[in-house]
């Protein structure tokens, strides 16, 4: 008991630095030294703070696919997170991080701009507060609770990147894992805890990291120990129990022979504006069938026939189902009625007889090759005897077996993206559905654009010839197994899952088509997800997607075969292995130089044909520009195709791009024909780049690719629990909210 008047022993302790906190008496609640406090609280330049957290800004652009530079993901938090911790004025510190925000959204999702300005800037803005939010619970534990980074950042940015998933703006993309899909060690606990497992990791590495620089390392033991132990103590047990885990899990001894499947990839880029997009709907049909064939007879080199055809979404434009196709005339001019004011009957008629063009050569080769084929497209119903009547489109997956006359089966997309594919309120508050579909660009015109979502979870059964699984080792040094093979007439059907697009990105999708047999059973073998990634124009969207598949892969221990349109096309094992991408062969890549030949031969006949237009009265009716006139004719329909023929019949879409745009250099007024001789060039100029660009990235080119699917039967952790660890870390963020509150009230009542 203290004297009055007397100082106690510790007020009269000496102290041989200034700057050192005395030791805590018995019984006495800790502080931080004052050491510790003055060397982190000290960056009061607003300045400062938006450099380091430009820092992390620059490190983040640079770690996801292209350039993909992932060891940087080790380090890319740590500069703004010792902004977070050591600014004394917490505003600014919140403006850097949402500064930070607001660049690592609009930087690492530009891809989208092209499609939708509006929701690019919407969604860059909306998410970008995730970063302040991270910062406040992150602080508020490391200042008022001393908890180390290591243990705060993980919990508080998986929660966020959970939180992200969630809803109809749910946007699971660029997660901090999301950078290692090409290490395979350090995913495979992806089986425990999804792709948010790997970003805990790599978020309590930097967050263990920050701690060492911003705290001494060694200290007196006569102070209290920082917080260094136990948050290097954890970060030593987590990484080293995911390197062991991944070493372990990586191999491949659980492995199965699966089903061989063709997967087929062309290049057409999508556009918002129609005018640019000059491939007709019978052109990008013809150029698939073309590559659809030749998958028949195995890959580029001839060899490996396949048991399985897969093409990409929605490439067959319109709609093929029975419900449209066999439709009276009656529900025809309903569904103009309803989905397309401004268009006639004849429209969907065309679309009709497209659609069984479409539907009867697909379902005919598959007779004529014995190969089961899975494309994309859409299906169209008019529902009379729904409340209130409609008609539904849907974004669908088909399955065409040998031998039947119409579809095996069918998929409807179940989540779909909002005003990409549809726009809410469509029947509860139609004053604000007309509003908001007015605003996008698919929706002016009164154009009803929106898709229906699919019920539920539809797998394929697909029956191939097939080879007896081996259960030996399929590592890629072993040699081939020496197990017995089935007879050829041993017919083996296989469950597929066929997310579409989007889906694959949503990992409750592929997770409720692995689930849904008995317990410990898997209800499908594989996922063949198609997708158009045409409207991203070979951005880095296209490696973006690639990454997140891998993930689904892993966390489901499912092989996955995709098909993409413009690119990514490939098949994964269920460790996450990327084991075939397709690609252009090297025989027509090699052909491509008397393509690009044959497009220059045209540049330089239609600047020649410009200016006899140009100068000659009458150019129309003058001799010397009909005979100017019918070369560029024979440049087009003879040197050029034979050029496309020679690389493969799935180029003629060159041939027949610049052939729709040939009589607009018919017309006699001047400003019109200016205007077409300009529209010339510039789809010259975009398919010389094409070409270029081929030879620089020989896996975005048309080809075709065949890959052995991996089986692997395991039901995983995370199939089963799902997103347990993001749902346990957002539940830790609002006990952590609680506790600010509590501490407000009770600074209140004092």
């Amino acid at each position: 008991m203290k004297t009055a008047g007397k100082p106690s022993s510790r007020e009269n302790a000496p102290s041989t630095r200034a700057d050192v906190a005395a030791p805590r008496a018995p019984g006495e609640r800790f502080r931080t030294p004052t050491r510790l406090v003055g060397t982190i609280a000290k960056i009061e330049s607003r300045k400062s703070l938006i450099i380091l957290s430009g820092l992390s800004l620059l490190m983040c652009c640079l770690m996801f696919p292209r350039p993909g530079w992932w060891w940087l993901s080790y380090i890319c938090l740590t500069p703004w997170l010792i902004a977070v911790c050591a600014a004394r004025r917490a505003r600014s510190m919140y403006f850097a991080s949402w500064l930070l925000g607001l660049g690592f959204f609009f930087i690492n999702i530009n891809w989208m701009y092209p499609v939708t300005r509006e929701g690019y800037l919407a969604l860059g803005a909306f998410f970008s507060l995730s970063f302040p939010l991270v910062a406040w619970p992150v602080r508020h534990l490391y200042m008022r609770h001393n908890v180390s980074l290591a243990l705060s950042v993980p919990v508080v940015w998986t929660a966020l990147e959970y939180a992200r998933s969630l809803g109809p703006t749910g946007f699971p993309w660029v997660l901090l894992g999301h950078t290692h899909y090409e290490q395979l060690t350090f995913i495979q606990i992806s089986d425990l805890a999804g792709a948010y497992a790997v970003s805990f990791v790599l978020a309590m590495i930097n967050g263990w990291i920050t701690d060492l620089l911003i705290q001494p390392i060694l200290i007196w033991r006569s102070q209290q120990g920082t917080r260094l132990p136990i948050g290097s103590l954890t970060t030593l047990i987590v990484v080293g129990g995911t390197l062991i885990y991944g070493s372990a899990q990586r191999s491949t001894r659980h492995l199965q022979r699966g089903p061989r499947v063709a997967l087929v990839q062309h290049d057409f880029p999508m556009y918002v504006d129609e005018r640019r997009a000059r491939s007709t709907v019978e052109t990008i049909f013809d150029c698939h069938l073309e590559l659809a064939k030749q998958a028949t007879l195995g890959g580029p080199d001839g060899h490996d026939k396949p048991d399985l055809i897969v093409l990409p979404e929605t490439v067959m434009s319109g709609w093929i189902n029975d419900e449209f196709l066999d439709a009276p005339p009656t529900a025809l001019e309903e569904i103009i009625r309803r989905r397309y004011p401004r268009r006639q009957v004849a429209m969907l008629r065309y679309y009709q007889d497209f659609g069984k063009r479409v539907r009867e050569a697909f379902q005919t080769l598959a007779d004529q090759s014995g190969i089961p084929i899975v494309l994309g497209s859409s299906a169209m119903e008019w529902k009379p005897t729904a409340i209130p009547p409609r008609a539904d489109s849907f974004n669908s997956a088909y399955l065409l077996l040998p031998g039947q006359k119409r579809p095996a089966a069918r998929y409807d997309k179940i989540h779909l993206v909002l005003f990409g594919e549809y726009v809410p309120f469509r029947f509860t508050q139609r004053w604000l559905y007309d509003f908001l579909n007015g605003m996008t660009p698919w929706g002016r015109g009164g154009v009803e654009y929106s898709l229906s979502p699919g019920e539920q979870f539809n797998a394929f059964e697909i029956p191939v010839v097939s080879a007896a699984p081996s259960a030996t080792s399929l590592d890629s040094t072993s040699a081939p197994t020496s197990a017995p093979i089935e007879s050829a007439s041993q017919i083996r059907t296989y469950r597929a899952g066929t997310p579409i697009c989007y889906e694959e990105i949503m990992p409750y999708v592929p997770r409720a088509f692995v689930r849904g047999g008995s317990t410990g059973e898997k209800n499908i073998d594989m996922l063949l997800t198609i997708s158009n990634d045409g409207w991203f124009l070979h951005s880095a969207e296209l490696e973006q997607h690639l990454a997140a598949a891998v993930f689904r892969a892993v966390e489901n221990r499912i092989a996955v075969a995709r098909s993409v349109n413009t690119g990514a096309s490939a098949t994964i094992h269920p460790n996450g292995r990327i084991h075939m991408r397709v690609r252009i062969s090297d025989e027509k890549l090699a052909r491509l130089d008397a393509l690009d030949r044959a497009l220059i031969a045209v540049g330089e006949h239609l600047d020649k044909m410009e200016r006899l237009a140009d100068t000659t009265a009458g150019a129309a009716d003058a001799k010397e520009y009909t005979s100017a006139w019918s070369q560029l004719n024979i440049l087009i329909s003879k040197e050029l195709l034979a050029a496309c023929l020679s690389v493969g019949p799935e180029m003629k879409s060159f041939h027949a791009r610049l052939a729709s745009m040939f009589p607009d250099l018919i017309r006699r007024d001047p400003a019109a024909r200016a205007e077409a001789y300009e529209d010339w060039r510039d789809q010259l100029a975009l398919d010389r780049e094409t070409i270029e660009r081929w030879k620089r990235h020989p896996d975005q080119a048309p080809g075709i690719g065949v890959g052995e699917l991996k089986l692997d039967n395991r039901l995983t952790l995370y199939s089963q629990w799902g997103d347990w660890l993001g749902q346990g870390a957002l539940a830790l963020y609002g006990m952590i909210v609680l506790d600010w509150l509590l501490r407000r009230l009770r600074r209140q009542r004092a």
